[in-house]
């Protein structure tokens, strides 16, 4: 958004906060410069975008629905962090905006083999989107064989503009997990270390970390469970190689781009986009990835996946040959940085914004059938769930 507004495009973003009341307002006020309060809660300009978040009321479908009144946009965003549809479905009631909907990760997608709900009705309410974008062109392709959904992939996961320090050292202190929890690998994570005692490894917990997850990293005596920060380059000064062992459909990974553009060599699984994401460094490694999920989701609100047992050996080898060959472990530090720099050289808005005035250029899709009515076509057990995904994670 930050990149749009800088092309010259007016840009507003409507959000909300994980609770409601003065005790939330308080505390995101405290934490913002030049912060506007206002009847609904707090607004403020950032990047030149301008951000306006829900803070003291529950009311997101009339907050939204009179932001759109009064901004009255030519184009308007939903994502799948939307998992209920809440936004989208007043997005397409907005009376002559275009409809654009984010994915971001297949796991929140009410189709096909990744998806953990899977709803006929919600699926064609997707189709009723004037425009489909996704962070890779794996995500791409399943949503047009899954969805039937006219997906395009152009990059919306923009890297700050001084995102190119090199940082990776043979050195370094650690081998690093950024986000440790089942889905995304932590049982290999944690069979690496065992198996390398003599390693040091560190563990950055962020959304899907539970404290299960958080009691099992602090039982190994060679791992250092470090806390997240806004300035990521904290986290990659001090890591010499990036471990990446998702075992759940993976959209794409921004750690792998960010970690590889400062010259840290990565080991990432072969799932979902993070193949892509290697830009043809390396081989990613074999899992055996996630196929059932439970009717549940646990306490980071993250499905609650059934994991399968892992076979180590592919990584013990990479891992050793990295960490015992200097020669190795240099050249290909300095491969990554140099795909992953060549690749952030052309990363820009430019085929986002070429793509939204194709867009504004075409007829709006018709809304004969209103999204509203997907909701109702449920189960019991499906609104229940979705219900308590977005009490407690609607700032996912």
């Amino acid at each position: 958004m930050e990149a749009l507004a800088a092309r010259g495009h007016r840009v507003q973003v409507v959000t909300r906060t994980r609770d409601f009341g003065e005790e939330a307002h308080r505390t995101l006020l405290a934490q913002l410069n030049a912060a506007v309060e206002t009847v609904w809660g707090i607004s403020v300009t950032v990047g030149g975008v301008e951000i306006h978040t829900l803070t003291r009321d529950s009311k997101i479908r009339l907050f939204l629905a009179q932001g759109i009144e009064a901004f009255d946009p030519e184009i308007i965003f939903t994502s799948t962090d939307d998992t209920a549809h809440v936004m989208y479905e007043v997005a397409l009631q907005a009376p002559r905006a275009r409809v654009v909907y984010l994915i971001r990760a297949t796991v929140a997608l009410p189709f096909g083999p990744d998806g953990t709900l899977p709803s006929e009705s919600l699926t064609l309410a997707l189709r009723t989107a004037d425009g489909v974008l996704t962070v890779s062109e794996y995500v791409a392709e399943y949503a047009r064989r899954w969805g039937g959904l006219d997906a395009k992939h152009v990059p919306i996961s923009l890297l700050e503009p001084d995102e190119s320090l090199l940082l990776g050292s043979y050195d370094n202190r650690f081998i690093t997990m950024i986000n440790p929890c089942a889905v995304k690998g932590l049982s290999i994570f944690l069979g690496l270390a065992d198996s390398f005692p003599q390693l040091e490894f560190a563990a950055v917990p962020t959304w899907g970390t539970t404290e299960e997850d958080l009691a099992a990293l602090r039982q190994r005596p060679n791992m250092t469970v470090l806390p997240a920060v806004e300035e990521i380059d904290e986290i990659y000064r001090q890591t010499r190689i990036a471990i990446v062992p998702s075992i759940w459909a993976e959209a794409r990974s921004r750690v792998i781009l960010e970690a590889m553009s400062r010259g840290i060599p990565v080991l990432a699984s072969d799932v979902g986009g993070l193949a892509e994401a290697m830009l043809g460094i390396g081989k990613p490694l074999p899992v055996s990835p996630v196929t059932r999920y439970e009717r549940a989701i646990d306490e980071s609100m993250v499905p609650a996946a059934v994991i399968p047992a892992q076979d180590l050996a592919p990584w013990r080898e990479a891992l050793a040959r990295l960490t015992q060959d200097r020669g190795h472990y240099e050249a290909v530090a300095h491969e990554s940085r140099q795909a992953a720099l060549g690749y952030k050289q052309n990363l820009n808005a430019g085929p986002l914004e070429a793509y939204l005035a194709q867009l504004l250029a075409s007829p709006r899709k018709s809304r004969n059938k209103p999204a509203a009515t997907a909701r109702l076509a449920l189960s019991e057990s499906q609104r229940k769930l979705l219900a308590l995904r977005m009490k407690k994670k609607a700032t996912e």
